[in-house]
């Protein structure tokens, strides 16, 4: 160490460097776990107990427990939730932490759309956030509102709100449930709202008998409609700690996922009706910009004709490209090809299946087909809502 510092100082380094190399060697030395061992006089100051690089590993045993945060009354309390929830030992205690819990992770979109969908007279919003980022904001809608929340089950997807009064009605009192599942991509949500009245007159005692459809569609989609607004305002302000966890026992994968068949034979399998089904595989194709031949829900078929997208995750191309490609620098290749395609959408115990083949009558070459069906039906499957 003389002989370095000896060195150093023949070459006139200014002493603010080397100070700085020798931090950078100490810091190197303690992230290694070398310090402790490296007997060096005279920096105790630190790596001692008491010094800046001291080993704080076992500071946590004298971490002081201290009470929940208290808030008032008068506040809504719901998304405080502890982030880092010391979990239950159970079982042989000495196993239980082989394997370290770590908190649940956390998602985020730079964008985040929301839609409001209306099918057989039943309307929904569509969000693009995962239930439990959802749940804190349908809260906050009613309570901004003034509008008392009854009962709330965020692991069931299901809040009830307490009767209220519509402005300028003097007979009914109105109530409204609120549901929220996962939507068909994965971190999607979808909110339905079922709408029951009473009369003011009469006291309401006991449970809800809810209706099978609400009891004023109009005043139903009027509240859907001011939520789904209220969520496309807020919908830059989800931050990874406005997170319910208890809606997280919402299940955050989507209704639409790929399976193979025991022929190697790839298929989409939708958790949907059949008539909600069959709308949406509509919308995607309309969406991802596909041509529609035919079509026949009876049948349970769309006919298209499909061009592979051969630079999906980059449809724009760069800057140099488009130069080189208008002045002719580079070949602009053969003519897109056309690959009429059937899709078949089954329903089956209460699920729906949805299968991509060839229009071709005479044969083909299975390579092109096979890879044309499989990116048709994971554009279904990307595009669905």
């Amino acid at each position: 160490m003389v002989l370095i510092f000896n060195k150093i100082i023949a070459l006139k380094v200014p002493f603010d460097c080397f100070r700085a190399a020798i931090l950078a060697v100490l810091f190197f030395l303690h992230g290694c776990s070398m310090l402790p061992s490296v007997p060096i006089p005279g920096l105790d100051y630190i790596a001692g107990e008491e010094g800046l690089l001291r080993d704080r590993q076992g500071d946590y045993l004298d971490a002081e427990v201290l009470p929940p945060t208290q808030i008032p009354s008068t506040y809504d309390s719901f998304i405080i939730d502890d982030l880092m929830v010391i979990p239950e030992i159970s079982g042989d205690a000495d196993q239980a932490f082989l394997i370290a819990p770590r908190p649940a992770s956390f998602s985020g979109r730079a964008e985040r759309g929301v839609v409001i969908q209306r099918m057989r007279g039943e309307s929904w919003i569509v969000v693009d956030a995962s239930p439990s980022e959802v749940w804190p904001r349908i809260r906050d809608y009613w309570t901004r509102n003034s509008i008392e929340i009854a009962v709330e089950n965020p692991a069931r997807g299901v809040l009830d709100t307490g009767w209220f009064i519509l402005e300028s009605n003097v007979l009914t009192k109105e109530k409204m449930r609120v549901s929220v599942e996962p939507g068909f991509q994965n971190d999607s949500a979808e909110i339905r709202l079922l709408h029951v009245s009473a009369v003011q007159a009469i006291p309401t005692i006991g449970q809800v008998n809810w209706p099978e459809s609400s009891n004023d569609p109009e005043v139903e989609f009027d509240f859907l409609s001011e939520l789904s607004n209220y969520l496309a305002d807020v919908a830059d302000l989800y931050q990874a700690s406005s997170v319910s966890f208890l809606a997280e026992n919402i299940d955050s994968q989507g209704k639409a996922s790929l399976v193979s068949t025991p022929g190697g034979k790839e298929l989409l399998r939708l958790e949907a009706d059949y008539e909600r089904s069959w709308a949406a595989i509509g919308r995607a194709l309309e969406r991802a910009g596909v041509e529609v031949v035919a079509e026949s829900s009876e049948l349970g078929v769309y006919e298209v004709d499909y061009v592979i997208n051969e630079d999906v995750e980059d449809n724009e191309p760069g800057f140099f490209k488009k130069v080189v490609t208008l002045y002719g620098l580079l070949d602009r290749g053969e003519p897109q090809r056309f690959y009429p395609l059937k899709i078949q959408v089954l329903e089956l115990n209460g699920e729906v299946e949805v299968l991509v083949e060839s229009l071709e009558l005479l044969p083909q070459p299975t390579g092109d087909f096979s890879e044309a069906e499989n990116s048709l039906l994971r554009l279904i499957r990307n595009n669905i809502a």
